[in-house]
């Protein structure tokens, strides 16, 4: 689904006051993006006081069509008054605001009737992909779980939003085939890189033979090796003008049946932060990858260049387009590999993420490397990597949490930490908030302060020895969001 196409419709009765820090929940959360649309309903039940039923039921048998008429002015003018206080509330403009800065239309709706009905019937004429209830309204849910095949979200007392259903796979399954379509016509138009107009390419796998690969490659010839990416990463131009990346798979001993269920897996992943799976080669003992060739190398190399071309904002920049893109993989149950020369960006520094996917047997990989890049690999491994049934989610936002102090502090030689390994030097500085000491003095005069508290706040909660205790995803990007476009 398209950016364009979230629709979130909340719903509440009038009766209860409307609760704000959940609607910022929402608009910061994953739910919806730049360009998606958010409809807070206000329902006024005309008919839900007893007595004045009771009332209108009497009255109705001598001066039905009056009493009637005058009970919808009435209704009518109490949405007026709705809409006018509304208008003027503080909080809500706090709302505005933020969707405002969030690129996400908000608006406000006040309709009469009974409750579970109109909001229903309001539900398919927006055509709302996900319906957020009230947490009061918690009684309805099969209602309208019933009426609706959209997503079914309610808000919980502590301002959080649980999800009760996802969508409904006949409708989720119309909904892929009209992303697949528009991502490939114009979700990614503004990535094309302004410097060498490398237009992103189509979403979807193919199986590729080691011909093809050959070809594209000359013969995996030693230039077109990628000397930042790995040693088994080479650029090529498929069919003599598509640019690829083609990367040996890490494992010597994966089966073909299983390669071919992770290439089917990633060939479905699409987001703007995230490099395209184009291919694979399962030919004999070849097991090779295919992706989008990504112009302007890995953020592993900036940072080994002592950070001269990261801009503060540049950085913040790669941060939050990595935590985008790592936190759709997490929803898409897609983990592993989150190190600096995994994320590769193009001429305007915008990151994409790559080799995604394969962290079940990234630790296998570590044996077939030089020690130094063994040793550099294990610093972004979280410490309970060893253990069997690890939370790979919590293992990559460990990771993540490693990459965002480096985008911080710039990469540390052995001389500027006297001797210790970076995560050594770096922790008595946050335990002790002594976050200047932490600054790149490359980029120390430009540096946004209010950003620099944040970001080392979101490192040090991803770093948190005890994974029970880091953010999720999720969590992270929330917090960001929140920070960096304040």
């Amino acid at each position: 689904m398209s950016m364009n196409d979230q629709k979130v419709l909340i719903v509440q009765d009038d009766f209860w006051k409307i609760c704000t820090a959940s609607i910022k929940q929402v608009l910061r959360g994953s739910w919806l993006q730049t360009g998606g649309k958010m409809k807070l309903l206000v329902i006024v039940q005309a008919f839900k006081n007893s007595t004045g039923c009771g009332a209108l039921c009497c009255d109705s048998k001598l001066h039905s069509n009056a009493t009637t008429n005058k009970k919808k002015e009435d209704v009518e003018e109490e949405i007026q008054e709705k809409m006018a206080e509304y208008s003027e509330d503080a909080a809500i403009s706090e709302i505005l605001k933020l969707a405002e800065m969030q690129q996400v239309q908000f608006e406000i709706a006040v309709e009469a009737g009974k409750l579970k009905e109109v909001a229903v019937e309001y539900a398919k004429r927006f055509e709302a992909t996900h319906v957020i209830l009230h947490r009061q309204l918690r009684k309805h849910q099969k209602y309208f779980m019933d009426n609706l095949s959209c997503g079914i979200l309610r808000m919980k007392h502590d301002y959080s939003i649980e999800a009760i259903r996802e969508v409904k796979a006949d409708e989720q399954g119309s909904l892929l085939n009209r992303e697949t379509f528009e991502q490939r016509e114009n979700a990614f138009e503004n990535y094309i890189c302004t410097l060498c107009k490398n237009i992103r390419p189509w979403i979807g796998q193919k199986d590729l033979t080691y011909a093809e690969l050959q070809l594209a490659t000359n013969g995996f010839a030693s230039q077109n090796l990628l000397p930042d990416q790995g040693k088994k990463t080479y650029r090529g131009q498929l069919n003599g003008w598509h640019k690829i990346m083609v990367w040996e798979h890490p494992s010597e001993t994966i089966k073909e049946k299983e390669f071919k269920m992770e290439s089917h897996i990633l060939g479905k992943v699409g987001h703007e932060n995230v490099a395209i799976f184009l291919g694979s080669c399962s030919e004999g003992s070849h097991r090779l990858l295919v992706y989008e060739y990504v112009c302007n190398g890995s953020l592993n190399k900036y940072l080994s260049e002592k950070s001269r071309k990261l801009t503060w904002e540049r950085r913040i920049n790669i941060a939050y387009g990595a935590a985008k893109g790592l936190e759709y993989l997490h929803r898409e149950r897609i983990y592993g590999s989150m190190r600096p020369n995994n994320i590769l960006v193009t001429h305007d520094y915008q990151p994409l993420l790559s080799y995604y996917g394969l962290a079940t047997i990234q630790y296998e990989a570590l044996g077939q490397s030089s020690n130094t890049m063994a040793l550099r690999t294990l610093e972004y491994l979280a410490p309970e990597y060893a253990q069997s049934g690890i939370d790979m989610s919590k293992a990559d936002v460990y990771s993540f949490g490693i990459v965002l102090l480096e985008l911080i502090t710039g990469r540390k030689t052995l001389e500027d930490t006297k001797g210790q390994s970076f995560l050594r030097w770096a922790r008595p500085i946050l335990r002790e908030r002594k976050y200047m000491e932490l600054i790149d003095p490359a980029v120390q005069d430009s540096v946004d302060l209010y950003q620099l508290f944040w970001m080392v706040h979101v490192a040090d909660q991803c770093l948190e020895w005890d994974p029970k205790l880091r953010m999720s995803m999720h969590e992270v990007l929330m917090a960001m969001t929140c920070k960096i476009n304040r």
